[in-house]
Formats: structure tokens, sequence, C-alpha cells
């Protein structure tokens, strides 16, 4: 879910009686390229920079057509992963967040997202991601760890995904090893079905960096 500390309060979002100017203005000290309109608690549109410089300063914000035919948004009880989908699918920067009845409650932010996902998935930290689809009858995560710890290996980070049109489980594992000749052998050997399988030597420190790793752990 998406707690109060994933939620950015800071941005106070735009009201339909500001200026274009205003708007600007305020876009360009906040480093921000796109802002929610609310009214009454209410959202009502979206605001982009670029659309901005290329109206009439002297309009407000009510007279700019709507950003999208069904405004995006995301829920506090969406999961964090499936509000970063969202987000990136969209290409945008920031969304805002609602609550069950609707009302405005903030933004979430593609970035502060990002981070906190790769920091505790372990994604920022060096090392390779294996995908592995199994029976749920044949699943056992202790067994996994027991086989991957064996290979010299430990796991940072795992997901379980339900596989459309299969009874299968699709497990996503971040290890902490680049060398994974010995791990995917010693799978195999135990009938684990490998997938895929990525390696990074570096931690990412570059945000897209991250994010693109942290795309291929969920395979977005």
């Amino acid at each position: 879910m998406i707690s109060d500390s994933y939620i950015c309060y800071d941005i106070e979002p735009f009201a339909p009686d500001v200026l274009v100017s205003e708007a600007i203005r305020k876009m360009n000290k906040r480093h921000v390229d796109l802002m929610p309109v609310v009214k009454d608690e209410r959202l009502i549109n979206y605001v982009g920079i670029e659309e901005l410089e290329n109206m009439d300063a002297k309009a407000t914000l009510g007279d700019m057509h709507l950003y999208a035919p069904i405004l995006p948004f995301v829920t506090l009880n969406q999961h964090l992963l499936s509000a970063l989908t969202h987000l990136k699918t969209l290409n945008v920067s920031l969304m805002a967040v609602l609550d069950e009845n609707g009302t405005y409650q903030g933004v979430l932010k593609t970035r502060d997202v990002v981070k906190a996902l790769s920091s505790s998935l372990g994604i920022k930290n060096s090392g390779s991601i294996i995908v592995l689809q199994v029976k749920p009858i044949d699943y056992s995560f202790s067994d996994l760890s027991r086989i991957i710890e064996y290979s010299d290996a430990k796991i940072l980070g795992f997901f379980i995904f339900e596989v459309d049109g299969s009874d299968e489980l699709e497990i996503h594992l971040k290890l902490n090893t680049t060398i994974l000749k010995h791990v995917l052998a010693t799978l195999e050997r135990y009938d684990y079905k490998v997938v895929r399988y990525f390696n990074r030597e570096d931690p990412a420190d570059d945000m897209d960096l991250r994010y693109e790793n942290l795309m291929k752990f969920i395979d977005v």
C-alpha cells in the first residue's frame, strides 16, 4: 500500500483560477514538469510546463484542455510496484494520489518510488537477477534459499507472480553475485526452470539505471 511516507505533500496542487504565468513560475521554482489541478479536493486536470509555455500568460489553468480523457491517478491501497508501473507506462514524473472516496491526498513522484523500491529490494546493490517458473506445489522458499546458498550466493530480494494462462508461478530472485554458472547449474540439477537471468557488475547510482534494473526485476 502507499503509505504517508511515500506521498509528497510539499507540492501544493494548483487551483483552476491560477494564471498561466504564475503556474510557470512556481513549476520552474519547484523543478517539476507536471502538476495536478485540484478543485474542492477533487482532481480536475494536470498541466505540463511545455503546454503552459505555449499559452497566453494571462489565461487561467481552467482554460486549458483536459490532460487526458481519463485523468490518471493512483490510490492509497495500491501497491508501490503497481503504482510505479502506472507512472512509467504513462511516462510521467508524478501522479495524484486519491483515497477511496476520490479525495485528493498528494502526489507520488516516480523518482521517490524508484528510490524506495530499489533500496528495499537490493536493486541498487551489485548482483544478478534470476527468473524461475515453478508449479505452486513445488515451491518452497526454504529449499530454494538452501540451494542458492549451497552455490555460495545469497538472496537479497524476491517477488512471486502468477503467470497468466499458466498454472505456474514466476519467481524473481535478486542475488548478491554476478557469477551465475554454478547457481544456474545447481538450479537445473534440482529441476528448477530458469526462464531469464540478468547480470550487472557495478552498483547503480544513476536513477535511470536503477529504474532499468528495477524493471528487469519485476519484468515490466
